[in-house]
This record gives structure tokens, sequence and C-alpha cells, in this order.
């Protein structure tokens, strides 16, 4: 009966949560608050191949290329199927809410499977879905590390169930998520042969398989798509002492590496074999000079992060279950990380997701019909230049570019551009929005067809 309840009490946890996810991610997206980088790049590509169209995106670095210039992901497009149901942006983001609850439901069941107890696995996938970086993945626009989550730990679940069909189908899905899911192939095949000395033979060819497609994605098929070298590349200081500074050189990185370990308790510390997934995690994100917003706790750098680390907090959690006085720590253990992870998510970090029990957040959804009705003024089909956070609203509807200063090798159908003061900087990507306006004031190729104090549409002349 005990049993039941604490089952029944992580189900309907992670079905509040993943409907709390959901709320948030589409509020967000109707106070115009998701981003056409990357929300926008990743729907575009997923829109164009489920209406049989190749996957061409506007992106500031690679160009109107294939989304495979920048990063190859194909198994994103197994999420094609959504917009063969529905037209609705937003239902890429239900299913990216969707995706992280599943994984940590998976989570509970490998905790369940490998400590045969409910209690730990209980807290420990508390502390995944509450950990700040998994929050902050869901509301960080769409990522494909992100939707990663879910098949990664349904690897981690094939592994220590032994289903070996899983373990396979659930690795290579997890592998096309990203070129960067290499490293992360090299890591798992380590920690497998720690796990099962008897899936040897596995782990070579899981280390072999991902060695190579590191190769082949990063330095033939991204570069033959993007046509020059991989944007991606990091400049690295090889001496050793610069290699394992870079890990702990600046407080950003020691903030992240704190909080990180601190919300699974330092629990993953305990199991050794998962150390070089971790490292090679670290190593990612903290060895690229050029890319800073990866060493933060923000965006969604850290759901793999988070993932390995709920994983290895079960496995050093076995380790402590096999000392004869477990039975007095695991209570305390699990009650501990419940206590923390509450904490730190509501009063300490203030994690995102406190927005779905926030009254006002709502409200404030209510607020945004003026941009509505601007861009319903736009005729769907033509082409549009529009600033980050209006684009995902059109990009089914209408062709769509981000704003550029210069523009005269785009020469859209329409401008559509919102002048309010105080709005996010990203919505302009540093294109000076003002000096805009007056430019295709001076064009005498377009000229305003709606405007308001704060809202203005310029059309091309035919």
């Amino acid at each position: 009966m005990k049993n039941r309840l604490v089952d029944l009490l992580a189900y309907c946890s992670i079905a509040l949560y993943t409907l709390a996810a959901i709320l948030v991610s589409v509020h967000r997206f109707f106070q115009y608050e998701v981003f056409y980088y990357d929300f926008g790049i990743f729907d575009q590509a997923i829109w164009n191949v489920a209406h049989l169209r190749p996957p061409i995106v506007d992106h500031y670095v690679i160009g109107g290329k294939l989304i495979f210039a920048d990063h190859f992901s194909p198994s994103m497009f197994l999420l094609t199927p959504i917009y063969w149901l529905t037209s609705r942006p937003e239902a890429l983001l239900v299913a990216q809410a969707l995706a992280v609850g599943l994984s940590g439901l998976v989570l509970y069941l490998i905790g369940k499977h490998v400590l045969k107890n409910r209690l730990l696995p209980l807290a420990i996938t508390c502390s995944y879905l509450l950990f700040v970086g998994t929050q902050n993945a869901i509301i960080a626009d769409v990522h494909e590390v992100t939707f990663m989550s879910l098949p990664l730990m349904l690897t981690f679940y094939g592994l220590v169930t032994k289903n070996k069909t899983l373990f396979w189908v659930s690795f290579f899905i997890t592998l096309g998520f990203k070129e960067s899911s290499a490293l992360l192939g090299v890591g798992l095949a380590i920690l497998i042969y720690f796990i099962d000395k008897r899936w040897l033979r596995t782990a070579i060819v899981v280390g072999v398989i991902s060695v190579v497609w590191g190769i082949l994605t990063t330095q033939i098929v991204i570069p033959y798509f993007y046509g020059q070298r991989y944007f991606y590349t990091p400049t690295l200081d090889y001496h050793p002492s610069a290699l394992i500074g870079s890990f702990v050189n600046d407080p950003v990185k020691r903030e992240t590496l704190w909080v990180s370990f601190l919300s699974f308790g330092f629990l993953p510390l305990l199991y050794p074999p998962a150390w070089p997934l971790i490292v090679q995690d670290i190593a990612t994100r903290f060895m690229q000079k050029e890319f800073t917003l990866r060493w933060t706790l923000g965006l969604h750098y850290n759901i793999q992060m988070a993932a390995i680390l709920s994983f290895s907090s079960i496995m050093g959690c076995l380790r402590l279950m096999k000392k004869k006085w477990h039975r007095f720590f695991v209570p305390g253990i699990a009650t501990a990380l419940i206590v923390l992870s509450l904490v730190l998510h509501r009063f300490i970090l203030r994690s995102p997701l406190g927005l779905a029990y926030n009254p006002t957040f709502y409200r404030d959804s209510r607020h945004f019909g003026f941009l509505n009705d601007l861009i319903a003024r736009v005729p769907s089909g033509t082409t549009v230049m529009t600033q980050n956070n209006l684009a995902p609203h059109m990009i089914h509807t209408h062709k769509v570019y981000l704003l550029r200063a210069v523009y005269t090798d785009f020469m859209p159908d329409y401008f559509v551009l919102d002048l309010r003061e105080g709005q996010n900087i990203n919505d302009f990507f540093g294109v000076d929005i003002h000096v805009l306006v007056a430019t295709l004031r001076k064009d005498t190729r377009y000229l305003p067809v709606y405007e308001t104090k704060e809202q203005v549409i310029f059309r091309r002349k035919s």
C-alpha cells in the first residue's frame, strides 16, 4: 500500500510539473517572449520537412541554407508528424515540455529498478525536474538537446534493464540530436563497461560509433552544407594547466558547478564510472572561450548535465544502499533532497516554472492583443522582415526574415516593427530599430501602410 502511494505521488507530481511546463511555455509564446532564435530555426526546418520542402532556415551565421549547415540534428525530424496534425507553432513547445516530463518519468522507473526502492527515486526525480538548469531549458525557446533528454534517459533505462533493443534504438536517436553527442557517447561507453563488463563488446561499439559520428558530422557533413569549416570549432589552449584551469577559472563556471552538484546533494560524486560523462559535458561548455553563455545556468545548456547527474545520483545511492546502515539514512537523504530542491527552486534561485502558480503571469497574456492585430494586418503568403520576438508568430503563414540593418539583399514585401521602449535586447539582435525606421522612411521603394505611436508596417511598392 505504501509503495502504491509513493508511485501515485511520483506520477501525479510529474504530471503536474509537465502541465506547469506547458502552461509557462505556451503563455510565454502568447506574451511574445519566444524568439525565432532558436525556436523559429527548428520550427521552420520541421515545418518545411512536414510539407515536403527542404529544411532551409534564415540564420545570421549560415545564411539561407539547410539547417545542417549549423548543427547536424536529424533526430529533430522525428517531430515532423506534429505539423501533420496542427499548424500552431506553440505545439512544438508543448512537445518539448512533454519530452522533459517523460524523461522524469523514465528516471523514476530507472530508480525503482536499480534501487528496489521508491522514496529515493522520487527524491532524485524531484531534484532533476526542479533543477534550475532543467527548468531554464524548457522555457528557453526550443532546442535539440532539450528533446534529447528523453531518449538519453531511455538509453540509461535500456542499459540498467539489459534491454539491448531499447538501448540501441535510444542511443542512435540520442546521437542524432546533435553532433556533439559524440563525446557523450564516448563517456557512455566507459560507463557501460563499469556497469556490466559482459557488455564489453557493446561498450567498444558504442565508443567507436561515437568517435566516427563526431568526425563525420563536424569534419565532413556540416562543412559540406555550410561551405566552410565547422563554425563551433573551439579555440583551445592545450597546455595541461590551461585545460584543467578552464573548468574553474571564472566565477560563472564555479557557480554553475556548485549549484549543479548541490542540487543533487553531491550524490553523483559517489559514482566514479559516471565522472567521464560529467567531465565531457563540462569540457564541451567551459573550454570554449567564444561561447560564454554556455558557462551559465541559463538557456538550454544544462539539460544534458541534469540527466547525467540524476542518473549518477541513482547509481551513487546504490553504493550507499550496499552499506549495512543504509536503512537509517535513506529516508533522511530522500527528505533532504526534496527539501533542498524546493528551497532552491522557490526561495534561492526562483526558478522560472514558479510562474505557473503566479496569477499575474496569466493575466499578462491578455495584454498583447495589439501585437496580434499588428501581425494580422500583413497579408499571408508575403515575405516579411521583422524582429526576433514577432517572427515566430508569422513563420507558418509568411516567408520570414530576421531584421538586418542592411536589407537590400532581401527586399521583403513588408517590414513589421514594434518601436516600444524597454524591449528585450534580443528582440533586435543588434539592429538599431530607430535608425532602421529612419532609413525606411527615406527609401522610396517602401511606404508606411500602418502606423501608430509605437508600431509601424512598411510595404514595398509594386
